[in-house]
């Protein structure tokens, strides 16, 4: 996308800033934007300049994010920013304001609620909304000192319990459209791993969409059957990724039962309910792409970097730290980034110098060459190994495919979520100048550092992937963490008031969700059904989910008569469940090469096709443009025979190196 080439380069450079300057900051005066907008009357200067910076910012996000507000919802918006700001029974006015601007940024979170094209929130939701909003926000910001709690692993016990249910309950299956989901996004895994099965080398003869670590651990787990193993690799990673958020979030709250209860059922919200399309929620599970598969490396060695003190002074923490960053970066190439944006950073902080820039410079040469030599080590094993394997060493495209050529890329819509994401990095980027300022190096500062730098590189997501609003959503588990790091330690009420404001937001919405499946589920009794044998729906034998009377017929031929693989062109994208794997060509699941270059899908099959001798049948849709793609075959495959089922017809392909 054009736009891409103007924020491609601001991301970075914004990032590179952001990441390097604690490692550089010399503890020179300046004035802090926490001192900057702090409560009117105090230091940081007159309140009317403050009041009118923050009305102008008011009235400049109401510009932006008309597409998504009303006046019903301004006025909540307003009731429930007064609230929030009015302490000892005095209005601050700079929290009301800020408080306002983050309101108006959270309800641009509900990109399919301004879609429509007609007002989607009604009153009572509204009615909700605020007053969800306004308690959570008292429960976040509460200072009073009764009501400690036991032991955290209580909470996570109890935690753990509920996000296994929700995790994996079958139930929710029931429905058609999470089923229909599941069968796309599960296939773009399975397809990949079922070919790494097959004996095909990846990134050389094929690539693969999410990356090495979960097709390896899916080809190495699933047996004979992929789409049954995916189940629990799906299942696990979720949960896990989940866990550790809540894990995280509790050491960021304090020792309160009302503010852990309210910390937790936040993780469960941006875990299950927001990472499970809103516009009708389901699961996770469905679009595992969503949480644990995609995050879970980078969760994983935020969680050790947050808990491990003095990690640049120990050996053994330090190559821990690198095992599990070498673990990210093969994970896949966006685990990579994440992973390196979040280590090397820190790690070039925790051993900077003391005094001048230049001091510090020079105390950053040795550590950075540790960190250089180590990928340096990672790349030559891993190609090494790859080497002795396959005989052939993987390629760039292979492996960087899917960052170069992204699926469904979108431009951003900068009347959407993407100011929520925008507010919440400048949240954390203020509170940890107004930490420097005032204490320096503490626990408190690297943690708000880490959470960050973890926030801003997993935005990545959506800032250069497909800039779709909801993928921002995927990544909320990661903002809420900032906020809570910011309400932790910020003692302006201005960034503590607007982050517990955001936070509680994320409550104040789940009315506007849809619900009917989950509705149903319940109604059922489904949600304590768990039957791992889902992938069933995926089947031959249950096709009438996905396909036509017609291309169940051409199948059912195909199956009867020769007994070959079978790859389908319409408009649906799915993979077929074969037991055991059946893969044929690189096209071993279309839904991974809709968005390639053709060129590129012809240099895969030639090469699958020369590894594998396999032949196979494409069942082709006549109201599918399928030109493109059976010319691409064809290169690779000689046709053997057509046979005509009505509204679709089948190809058999036979290699052309047999």
């Amino acid at each position: 996308m054009q736009d891409k080439i103007y924020i491609v380069p601001a991301y970075a450079l914004i990032g590179l800033v952001m990441a390097l300057w604690p490692s550089f900051a010399t503890g020179m005066g300046m004035l802090s934007p926490a001192q900057l907008l702090s409560e009117p009357g105090r230091e940081g200067g007159p309140a009317w300049w403050k009041i009118g910076a923050l009305t102008i910012g008011a009235l400049c996000m109401l510009w932006i994010t008309d597409e998504s507000l009303r006046a019903s919802m301004v006025l909540a918006f307003g009731l429930t920013a007064i609230g929030a700001s009015i302490s000892a029974r005095r209005l601050d006015a700079t929290a009301l304001l800020a408080g306002f601007i983050a309101l108006c940024a959270s309800a641009a979170l509900l990109w399919w609620d301004h879609r429509r094209g007609t007002p989607g929130v009604s009153g009572y939701q509204l009615v909700i909304f605020v007053l969800v909003t306004s308690a959570v926000v008292r429960l976040l910001t509460y200072e009073g000192t009764l009501g400690r709690t036991g032991s955290v692993f209580t909470w996570i016990f109890v935690y753990s319990c509920v996000a296994g249910v929700l995790t994996f309950s079958t139930g929710i299956f029931d429905d058609g459209q999470t089923t229909r989901l599941a069968w796309h996004h599960w296939g773009a895994y399975v397809g990949p791993a079922e070919l790494l099965l097959s004996g095909a080398a990846i990134f050389h003869d094929f690539p693969a969409q999410y990356g090495f670590g979960p097709t390896a651990l899916i080809a190495g787990v699933c047996g004979t059957d992929c789409w049954y193993g995916m189940y629990f690799i799906a299942g696990f990673a979720t949960l896990a990724y989940s866990i550790l958020i809540a894990v995280l979030a509790l050491a960021l709250a304090r020792d309160r039962w009302w503010m852990r209860l309210t910390v937790l059922i936040l993780c469960l919200a941006v875990s299950f309910a927001w990472s499970g399309y809103p516009i009708h929620a389901s699961t996770p599970m469905a679009t595992p792409s969503v949480s644990g598969l995609r995050f879970l490396p980078a969760a994983v060695l935020l969680t050790y970097l947050f808990f491990v003190q003095d990690i640049g002074r120990s050996k053994t923490k330090v190559l821990v730290a690198q095992a599990l960053w070498m673990l990210g970066v093969l994970w896949s190439p966006e685990s990579a980034f994440y992973v390196t944006f979040l280590w090397w950073p820190y790690y070039l902080f925790v051993r900077s110098g003391q005094g001048g820039v230049y001091a510090r410079v020079k105390a950053a040469i040795m550590p950075g060459a540790n960190l250089l030599g180590a990928l340096v080590l990672l790349v030559a094993g891993f190609v090494g190994i790859y080497a002795l394997i396959y005989h052939e060493t993987p390629t760039v495209y292979g492996f960087l495919a899917y960052a170069i050529d992204p699926p469904g890329p979108l431009p951003i819509n900068w009347h959407g979520a993407i100011w929520y994401f925008i507010l919440i990095t400048a949240l954390g980027v203020a509170t940890l100048v107004y930490l420097w300022r005032r204490s320096g190096d503490t626990p408190a500062f690297r943690r708000g550092f880490l959470v960050l730098l973890l926030s801003y590189s997993a935005s990545s997501y959506f800032v250069l992937g497909r800039s779709h609003d909801n993928n921002l959503l995927n990544v909320l588990p990661f903002f809420l963490l900032v906020l809570l790091s910011v309400i932790a330690v910020a003692e302006s009420r201005f960034l503590a008031g607007t982050s517990a404001l955001m936070a509680a937001a994320l409550l104040g919405w789940l009315p506007l969700f849809g619900w009917q499946a989950w509705h149903q589920d319940l109604v059922s009794g489904g949600l304590l059904q768990f039957n791992p044998r889902i992938d069933e729906k995926f089947g031959s034998q249950q096709m009438d989910l996905g396909f036509p009377m017609d291309a169940r017929r051409a199948i059912d031929y195909i199956n009867r008569r020769y007994d070959e693989p079978v790859t389908v062109l319409d408009n649906l994208w799915r993979l077929l469940r074969s037991t055991p794997p059946r893969a044929w060509s690189a096209i071993n699941g279309p839904e991974n090469y809709t968005f390639m270059p053709s060129e590129r899908r012809q240099e895969f099959l030639v090469l699958t096709a020369a590894a594998l001798r396999r032949t196979g049948w494409v069942v082709v849709s006549h109201r599918f443009p399928a030109d493109p793609w059976l010319a691409d075959f064809d290169t690779a495959y000689r046709r053997d025979s057509v046979v005509e089922f009505g509204s679709y017809y089948a190809i058999r392909y036979v290699p052309k190196t047999q």
